[in-house]
């Protein structure tokens, strides 16, 4: 379905919540505390380390322990429909390497063989949990099989687990020494001899589902979901009975990987870093942060602790993925403090900006930028714990020296406090930088009281786009011109955007773009009780609560081409979502008039990244100097291949220009070829040609007009959506309604201004 296409692009965009990190399955969590003072004591060095044989794998992507064994394994593609599975053990000094190969062909018959866990005892040999699909013209098969393996690969014996649906689903497997094989899934628990891999007992937890299961002594401790939180309990293998609440600091799925520990009970891994744990303490300890440590978190597949402060980790080359293992010690505080640490405040950060704070540690022998990502400290029952505490930290004068901007900060307020740094006298005084060479009115739209706060190196938008013919000249318009347009053509307003589009999906977008229309922060004050105001809260009454799901089973792509639907809400972060709209949706000129509003731009401005100063920083010298980074050539061709506005002239220009190109392929000669790509409109294929010239110049023409930011104030969207429930579910009047928002948003405004 084509709308739903657009509908995850959109959420996407207003969430501004990118990649969680899950698996355990959450977030990374940090147990760091809430001061911004410079922090040297999660510093660790890669020491050498060489294994005793090369590595043969293509690729691996997960390690554990036992005794003095290190395994990991990982899969590589082959020609066929399968994937052969690697696995590579060794001692944790590097000796005695064993390495074998695991075929994802079945044994007989076509298939595949799929393996989903992999563990290990302390004398090498290999414990696998797979399952195997086998056809034929005649039947198929699916059954889950235990195997054990020796170091050296050959297969000691194999247990059938399930066939054709039986216990159909198996989670993991843990080899708990002592006690066997044990496999879990569906919330049952079974458990295989070791030495003959035969059935030795089976629990029922009565549970439906675990979340994660680590072995803790004679029992294993259970997490899973349970009354709208994650619980975790003690259950026993001995008399197969659930225990007791166990009580874990924080949310135990706020790491990606919950471990056995070799010298603590745990080892919690997260994106920020590695932490450890045993039970009963009171707190999380932080042991090494891989930002700090100059590591990239995104090219760590596992980490086996092997010493008090020693660790192996398995990472993936940022080059050509090839596996690597490293040695990594902590570097003593005292040795660490020959540089200044800059600490970075954030909630959450993305690929690009991991990247720059590692480069720029690698490379500048004065500073270290230190991050801390309040994302740690979302709890269960608290998604938005973190970015309060973060909020909470700079209103109470904790300001770390950088701050990376969330969608839910309120940035106006903070900069009408004096709180950032004004960067206007660091520009003017770098050599490196030209303004000229960059779009101002991307920089400049990011202004408060006439300062300039917070840089925006990337951005996207957000905006309305109509057929040109529709508008009449328009390239800006009013709710009661929008009306107009559609009752001339006989379109509902319900409609105007296409079917399946509720209420608080129109009010979220307009109040995003729109809300600081009605807000004068500089002068606190308001004017959500003006016509205006007014006249869009009836034109949202228009829309439905609830969107009959009926509408999802009907292509409507041509609506846009039948006068079936008028506007298109669009999220832009390159020239192929305009192309795919001129050439796709509407098959004719379009415009990018934005959302209907009086005297202000009607698109919004997403940034990629926002980052501040703070202005009560000791290290301005430092602060700007990685800063600015986010502006060089490098840092914006980055942006431009993650799929973003770069806001150097120079690297949009040559966007524009790739945009008028045909796409190409290689083919099986080597020769390269161009191709015109297709698009399904209202069942029938669309070429999607390369744009023209003159709809470059308009979609330059309009990038250097944009004004405005998306302002995503969660308190003043909460505020509208509360009171205006009164005014659509008819208890109220739009005037009565207009004058609550009011009275409160002015509240909120001079509270917060």
């Amino acid at each position: 379905m084509v709308r739903s296409k657009k509908l995850v692009s959109i959420a996407l965009c207003l969430a501004m919540t990118a990649t969680v990190f899950s698996g355990c399955g959450k977030k990374g969590s940090n147990k760091s505390g809430s001061s911004n003072e410079a922090d040297y004591d999660h510093i660790y060095r890669e020491e050498e380390f060489t294994l005793s044989e090369e590595i043969k794998a293509d690729y691996l992507y997960n390690m554990y322990s036992c005794g003095d064994r290190i395994i990991a394994y990982g899969s590589t593609y082959t020609e066929g429909d399968y994937s052969n599975y690697n696995v590579v053990s060794f001692k944790t000094d590097g000796s005695d390497v064993k390495q074998f190969t695991i075929s994802g062909a079945p044994e007989s018959g076509e298939g595949s063989v799929y393996v989903s866990e992999i563990k290990g005892d302390s004398d090498g040999n290999v414990y696998v949990l797979q399952d195997v699909y086998t056809y034929s013209d005649e039947e198929s098969s699916d059954i889950y099989y235990v195997d054990k393996y020796s170091s050296e690969g050959e297969k000691l014996w194999e247990t059938p687990l399930s066939q054709n649906g039986e216990n159909a689903y198996f989670d993991g497997l843990y080899y708990i020494e002592g006690k066997g094989v044990l496999v879990y899934g569906d919330g049952q628990l079974f458990l295989y001899s070791e030495e003959d891999g035969k059935q030795i007992n089976k629990f029922d937890t009565g549970l439906d589902y675990f979340n994660e299961i680590v072995p803790k002594d004679d029992k294993l401790l259970i997490s899973f979901w349970e009354d709208d939180s994650y619980k975790l309990k003690e259950y026993s293998l001995t008399d197969g009975k659930m225990g007791e609440d166990v009580e874990f600091p924080g949310s135990f799925m706020n790491y990606q990987y919950c471990l056995q520990g070799t010298t603590t009970d745990l080892l919690l891994l997260a994106n920020s870093g590695i932490y450890t744990y045993n039970y009963g303490d009171s707190e999380v300890t932080y042991v090494c942060s891989y930002i700090d440590s100059d590591i990239n978190p995104d090219s760590v597949n596992g980490v086996v602790q092997i010493g008090d402060e020693e660790f192996i980790i398995l990472v993936m080359d940022d080059d050509d993925d090839s596996p690597t293992f490293k040695k990594i010690v902590k570097v003593p505080a005292d040795e660490a403090k020959s540089q200044e640490i800059i600490t970075l405040g954030c909630y959450w950060m993305d690929y690009n900006v991991r990247s720059a704070v590692i480069d720029f540690n690698k490379t500048n022998t004065k500073y270290r930028i230190s991050v801390k990502d309040y994302s740690m400290y979302d709890t269960d029952n608290d998604y938005d714990a973190g970015v309060t505490r973060l909020n909470t930290d700079i209103v109470g004068g904790n300001v770390p020296d950088i701050i990376l901007s969330s969608y839910n900060m309120p940035m106006d307020s903070y900069a009408s406090k004096g709180l950032f740094l004004d960067l206007d006298p660091l520009i003017e005084a770098d050599s490196d930088i030209n303004m000229d060479d960059y779009l101002t009115n991307i920089i400049d739209s990011f202004r408060r009281d006439g300062k300039l706060y917070s840089l925006v190196p990337g951005f996207s938008v957000y905006t309305i786009a109509a057929a040109t013919s529709d508008l009449g000249g328009k390239t800006s318009w009013t709710i009661k011109d929008m009306k107009q347009i559609a009752d001339a053509k006989g379109i509902a307003y319900k409609d105007l955007f296409g079917p399946g589009y509720a209420r608080d999906e129109i009010m979220m977008m307009a109040v995003y773009i729109n809300a600081s229309s009605y807000i004068d922060w500089d002068n606190h004050k308001c004017s959500f009780d003006s016509d205006e105001f007014k006249e869009f809260l009836a034109f949202l009454k228009e829309f439905p609560d609830e969107v009959d799901s009926s509408v999802y089973d009907t292509d409507y792509s041509d609506y846009w081409r039948k006068d079936k639907a008028l506007v298109e809400l669009m999220y832009m972060s390159s020239f192929y979502e305009y192309k795919s709209s001129l050439r796709g949706t509407f098959g004719e000129p379009i415009t990018m008039i934005g959302f209907p509003t009086d005297g202000v731009s009607g698109s919004g401005i997403i940034p990629t990244n926002e980052i501040c100063i703070s202005a009560s920083t000791t290290k301005q010298e430092g602060c700007w100097e990685f800063v600015k980074g986010f502006l060089s050539d490098d840092y914006q061709q980055k942006l431009v291949d993650y799929g973003e506005f770069p806001v150097k002239r120079s690297e949009l220009e040559e966007l524009a220009a790739e945009s008028m190109k045909a796409q190409t392929w290689v083919n099986e000669d080597g020769e390269e070829e161009t191709y015109t790509e297709t698009t399904t409109i209202g069942g029938k294929d669309v070429e999607m040609t390369p744009l023209t010239q003159e709809e470059v110049d308009y979609m330059m023409s309009y990038i250097e007009s944009l004004t405005e930011h998306v302002n995503y104030d969660e308190e003043i969207l909460n505020i509208i959506t509360e009171e205006a429930a009164a005014y659509f579910n008819n208890q109220k009047s739009v005037d009565e309604v207009a004058k609550i928002i009011q009275s409160r948003i002015s509240i909120y405004v001079n509270e917060n201004s």
